[in-house]
C-alpha cells in the first residue's frame, strides 16, 4: 500500500505551485484512470487535468498556462498521433526547464528509455498501471525526496540566479551527507564552471563520472567544457563514450560528425553522418509501422484481409530493422490469419517472430492456439508446455487465455491441469459461467474419461 504522504505530496503540487496536469495521449482507458485516480480519489479538480490530443495543442497549452503561472506536469506518449515526442520534450525542457515530463509507454528497449531520459523526461510509466503506483510516479516526480533533494533543487535555483558561491555550499552540504553523490558533485563542478574555475569544474564532473557509470550527465558536462575551452579531440572523445550508452540520439551523432569536420578527419565524419542517418531512417521508418499498424487495428473485426494488408505493410517498412517492439505487430498479424482460416500461415508469421524474440512464450501460446485452429492436438500441447515455461504467468492475461489452455489440456488428456487453469479463469472472473460449467464437467468425469 503507499504511504498517504504521496497523496499529501500530489494534492500540494497543486495547492501551493498552481499545478496541472497536462494528459497529452489517446488512450482513452489510461486518460479515463488518470482522471478518475487525480479527481475521484485525490479529490483534485476537474479543471486541474487537461486532456491534450496533438503535439501543436500541446505547445499552445503549455505557453499559455506557464503565461498564467501554473507549474506543469505533463504526461506524454512515447508517440503522439503517430509522431515520436521527443522533440517536444527536449525543446520545452531547453526554453521552460520547470515544466515536468511523464512519459507514458509501453515496454521498450533500454536505449529508447536512456533517449527519453537523456531529452528531458522526468519519469517514466510503463503502461497499464495501477491507480497507487500511478500517484507514486507522480509523487516522486513533482517533489525529490529527503535532504538531498531539496539541497540539489535549491543549488540548482541559485545557479539559475547567479549566487555560484551559494550553490557551491548547497554542494558541499549534499556532499557531506552522501559523499561522491554524482548529483551533488555535478551541482559542485556547475558552480566552480559559474566562478570560472575550468579545472576545478572538470574534476568533479570526472568524479561523478566514476561515481555513476551508466549517469550520462557528467558525460555531457565533461564534453561541453571540453567544447567551450577549444579541445575538440577530448570533446569528441567524451561524446563518443555517451553514443555508447545512448546510441540513439540522432543529434549527438551530428556533433561527433561536426567535431571530426573541425579536424580535418572527413572519412570519419562521413561514418558518423551516415549513421545518424540510418538511426533517423529507422525513426521515421517506427513512425510509417506505427500509422499502418492503427488502420489495421480498425480493420481487424470487419476486414480482416484489409488489416493483413497494412500489417504486411507495417512490417515491409521496417524490413532490415525490425526488432523487439514489432512482436506484436507480427501477434496481430497472426490472429488477422487466423481469423481468415490460415492457421498455417499464422504460424509461418510466429516462427519469422521467434527468430526476434526466441524467448517470447506469448508466441509459443499462439503457435499452440493456431495448431489447435488446424486439430493438431500433440503439436497444441507441446508449444503450449513451451510457452508456460517461459512465460507461466501467461493466463493472466484474462479469462479467456485460462479457457483456452484448459482446453489443450484437455485434449491432451491432462485432467488435473485442466482443472488448475478453470480454478485460475475462476479467479479472474469469478461469474464466468463458462468456466464453472467447464470445470464442473471435468470434475464429474472419471479419470479415465478425461
Amino acid at each position: 500500500m503507499k504511504p498517504k504522504q504521496y497523496d499529501d505530496d500530489v494534492r500540494e503540487f497543486v495547492a501551493s505551485q498552481r499545478g496541472l496536469f497536462l494528459a497529452a495521449s489517446s488512450d482513452a482507458l489510461f486518460n479515463k484512470n488518470l482522471r478518475g485516480t487525480l479527481i475521484r480519489h485525490l479529490s483534485i479538480k476537474d479543471d486541474c487535468v487537461l486532456n491534450i490530443f496533438t503535439i501543436a495543442e500541446l505547445r499552445q497549452s503549455i505557453t499559455l498556462h506557464i503565461s498564467k503561472g501554473n507549474r506543469l506536469l505533463v504526461l506524454i506518449e512515447r508517440e503522439l498521433a503517430g509522431k515520436p515526442t521527443t522533440d517536444i520534450i527536449k525543446y520545452v525542457k531547453q526554453d521552460h526547464p520547470d515544466v515536468l515530463f511523464v512519459v507514458l509507454t509501453t515496454e521498450v528497449e533500454r536505449e529508447k528509455l536512456i533517449l527519453l531520459h537523456e531529452v528531458g523526461a522526468d519519469n517514466i510509466i510503463t503502461k497499464p498501471i495501477a491507480p497507487d503506483t500511478l500517484i507514486e510516479k507522480i509523487a516522486f516526480t513533482v517533489k525529490p525526496r529527503g535532504q538531498i533533494g531539496e539541497l540539489i533543487d535549491e543549488g540548482k535555483r541559485l545557479l539559475a540566479i547567479g549566487h555560484y558561491e551559494d550553490a557551491a555550499e548547497a554542494a558541499r552540504e549534499v556532499l557531506r551527507i552522501k559523499a561522491q553523490s554524482p548529483a551533488g558533485l555535478i551541482l559542485l563542478g556547475d558552480a566552480h564552471k559559474g566562478l570560472g574555475k575550468v579545472e576545478q569544474a572538470l574534476d568533479c564532473y570526472s568524479q561523478a563520472e566514476k561515481s555513476a557509470k551508466l549517469y550520462l550527465e557528467p558525460l555531457k558536462k565533461i564534453a561541453a567544457l571540453h567544447r567551450e575551452t577549444g579541445n575538440t579531440t577530448e570533446e569528441i572523445r567524451f561524446l563518443e563514450r555517451l553514443d555508447k550508452l545512448s546510441p540513439l540520439n540522432v543529434d549527438r551523432k551530428i556533433e561527433i560528425g561536426q567535431g571530426y569536420v573541425r579536424l580535418g578527419d572527413t572519412g570519419k565524419a562521413r561514418t558518423v553522418f551516415d549513421e545518424a542517418i540510418k538511426v533517423a531512417t529507422r525513426e521515421a521508418m517506427e513512425s510509417l509501422s506505427r500509422v499502418s499498424r492503427e488502420i489495421a487495428q480498425i480493420c481487424l473485426d470487419v476486414a480482416p484481409e484489409l488489416s493483413e494488408r497494412y500489417l504486411r505493410r507495417t512490417l515491409d517498412a521496417k524490413k532490415g530493422f525490425l526488432d523487439k517492439s514489432d512482436i506484436e505487430t507480427f501477434n496481430r498479424l497472426g490472429i488477422t490469419l487466423r481469423k481468415q482460416g490460415r492457421w498455417e500461415d499464422a504460424i509461418t508469421e510466429y516462427r519469422k517472430a521467434l527468430k526476434i524474440s526466441p524467448s517470447d512464450g506469448n508466441l509459443y501460446y499462439n503457435i499452440a492456439m493456431a495448431h489447435t485452429e488446424g486439430k493438431q492436438f500433440l503439436d497444441a500441447y507441446n508449444y503450449l508446455n513451451k510457452a508456460l515455461s517461459l512465460s507461466p504467468d501467461i493466463y493472466k492475461a484474462g479469462e479467456a487465455v485460462c479457457l483456452n489452455i484448459a482446453t489443450i489440456y484437455r485434449r491432451a488428456g491432462k485432467k488435473d491441469l485442466v482443472a488448475d487453469y478453470l480454478k485460475k479463469a475462476l479467479e479472474l472472473n469469478p461469474d464466468s459461467r463458462k468456466a464453472a460449467a467447464f470445470l464442473r464437467e471435468i470434475e464429474g468425469m472419471r479419470p479415465d474419461d478425461a
